[in-house]
């Protein structure tokens, strides 16, 4: 049964003149970003269990318990690419042994970037807010392949029914 509608659908086309393509969708490379004013962070205090989700600007800092969250910039990927969010931190604790951090945090990639403290779990969770730089590119319009005659096409495959 379908094997005969797609030698029907065949038949059709080849009496109609030329197939006509269709136009692929039009999607971004994969190293395009789109720049955020807001990085969402989650952090937690592991020793009470605690959990708080921070809303920083692109600019800013906040602070939690002895923690200060300063986000330098957060970029997503546009429509149309895999989900993913980066952000450039850097985290300070006022503890005197504490470490800080001082780089790239992802969501798709969480253990790429890790804040590493005994006491406290930093994570991004997304960007969010109004589009800011850099921006995504436009588009470019999808342009189909130009239309085959149907002497190009061959001759029809054979039907196993």
């Amino acid at each position: 049964m379908k094997a005969a509608l797609v030698l029907a659908c065949c038949l059709l086309a080849r009496a109609a003149g030329a197939v006509e393509p269709v136009a692929p969708p039009a999607i971004y490379p994969p190293d395009t970003w789109q720049g955020r004013a807001d990085a969402v962070m989650r952090v937690q205090d592991r020793l009470d269990a605690h959990i708080e989700t921070l809303t920083i600007p692109a600019g800013g800092s906040a602070s939690f318990k002895s923690l200060t969250i300063a986000v330098q910039g957060c970029l997503q990927h546009p429509p149309g690419l895999p989900s993913d969010n980066a952000a450039r931190l850097t985290v300070t604790d006022r503890h005197a042994a504490a470490s800080g951090y001082d780089g790239w945090m992802f969501t798709a990639e969480p253990f790429v970037g890790v804040f590493q403290s005994p006491v406290y779990g930093v994570h991004l969770v997304s960007c969010a807010g109004a589009e800011v730089a850099p921006a995504a590119p436009p588009l470019p319009p999808p342009v189909a392949p130009p239309a085959m005659p149907p002497a190009a096409l061959g001759p029809l495959p054979p039907t196993n029914d």
